[in-house]
């Protein structure tokens, strides 16, 4: 019974330490570094060979000239 008294009370201790090092800090975000679902520039999968930059239409890599399927 005293073991998880204790341990109750450590918890609690901890909790309340945590919370009040934590404060209320308010924090910016970058716009630019939101991961949006869709990329906005049009890319798709990279490359396979030399992970350049392609689109769903290429049948062939810009990079490096490999065709795809």
């Amino acid at each position: 019974m005293f073991e998880a008294l204790v341990a109750a009370t450590a918890t609690t201790g901890l909790f309340a330490l945590a919370k009040g090092i934590r404060g209320n800090h308010q924090y910016r975000v970058d716009p630019q570094l939101v991961v949006t679902p869709r990329d906005e520039r049009g890319d798709d999968l990279p490359c396979p060979w030399c992970y350049g930059p392609t689109k769903e239409e290429d049948a062939r890599c810009q990079g490096c000239g490999n065709s795809f399927g």
